[in-house]
């Protein structure tokens, strides 16, 4: 069976030809899209991690209330073996307590970013949308300057994820 030879250099040319002859508006949209889609992405996550931060934040509370009703108890009782018991308990509860807290803190930060991520990125697709409008390539440069620091907050976010 025979090869058959491509020429490459000229495939190449082709390919390149083909991308300047996209309009430039239909770049702009397409960026704008992938900057929406990002925008959405992100405030799912914002939103799931508030949710965390809250769940968190009412384990806390709870453990918190547990806590106290065990101090009470540790205080009422005259026996003394069940009074070391307690004390012994409220240690354990107050550490839990203490890491729902921490949890819901570290929560509220990744949330934190997510959100500043999507702000971004809707300020992006904006102004996306105003470059179309006004045909101005500064616009759309900005836009994407704008995507690309949405994209590093986005990224922060996903590692504290």
């Amino acid at each position: 069976m025979e090869e058959q030879e491509v020429d490459t250099e000229s495939l190449h040319g082709v390919i390149h030809e083909h991308v300047r002859q996209i309009p430039w508006a239909e770049k702009v949209a397409l960026t704008t899209a992938l900057l929406a889609l990002l925008a959405a992405v992100s405030s799912l996550m914002s939103a799931h991690e508030s949710d965390r931060a809250i769940r968190y934040e009412i384990e806390a509370s709870d453990q918190w209330s547990y806590y106290q009703a065990k101090s009470i108890k540790a205080m009422l009782t005259q026996d003394a073996t069940e009074k070391a018991r307690y004390k012994d308990e409220e240690k354990e509860i107050q550490k839990k307590a203490e890491e729902r807290t921490r949890e819901s803190g570290h929560a509220t930060h990744t949330h934190e970013f997510f959100a500043f991520a999507v702000t971004i990125f809707q300020v992006a697709t904006a102004i996306g949308a105003i470059a179309v409008l006004v045909k101005k390539k500064l616009f759309w440069r900005t836009s994407l300057a704008l995507g690309v620091v949405g994209i590093g907050l986005f990224v922060r976010a996903m590692l504290l994820f």
